[in-house]
């Protein structure tokens, strides 16, 4: 409940940063492709998610939001086989960097919640003298931290790439790329 309120927190002290030049609302939809890395022993993996475009705070800040999701099976052991997924929704501001070519560089950062999931099973010659699957869930508070450039593909199409790093009970960095369609 504290990380719901958090969010919510977050959500309207954005809202009221919003000033004269402010333009937000729904802007741009999109979707992107990653290569995650997560925490050890999970190993590298492909993921893929969404993005919000919701618009400007200020001419230089930009409000978005992602959700993305990635899955990671693996063997822990001879006889014990793990899976692990992670469903990231963040809020986050991107500080457009002033630039006169075509490709636009920015930093930013955010907030949100990172929900895992983990489950295992025991596949040994034993199984029936033990607990031989299970699962658990947990949902954390995450911070983004991301640096990337966009550039127009289209006058109604950006495409951006960038490095996210997530901190959270598990974290993971990832490589993006993406493209988001302007609504308006």
């Amino acid at each position: 409940m504290k990380k719901v309120a958090v969010v919510m927190l977050l959500v309207l002290a954005l809202s009221g940063l919003a000033s004269a030049k402010s333009d937000i609302g729904l802007k741009g939809v999109g979707g992107q492709l990653a290569y995650v890395f997560p925490e050890d022993p999970i190993e590298s993996t492909i993921g893929f998610g969404g993005n919000v475009y919701l618009g400007k705070v200020s001419p230089q800040l930009k409000l978005f939001t992602y959700v993305d999701y990635w899955k990671k099976s693996y063997e822990e052991s001879k006889h014990v086989s793990s899976s692990f997924s992670m469903l990231s929704i963040m809020a986050a501001l991107r500080y457009q960097f002033p630039s006169t070519g075509n490709i636009k560089p920015y930093a930013g950062g955010g907030l949100g919640l990172n929900i895992g999931s983990a489950s295992w099973e025991y596949e040994g010659e034993y199984s029936e003298y033990f607990d031989d699957e299970g699962s658990e869930s947990e949902t954390d508070l995450g911070i983004l931290i991301m640096v990337g450039a966009s550039t127009m593909l289209s006058p109604n199409m950006e495409g951006f790439a960038e490095v996210r790093y997530n901190i959270a009970d598990l974290d993971f960095f990832g490589i993006y790329a993406g493209i988001t369609y302007m609504l308006k």
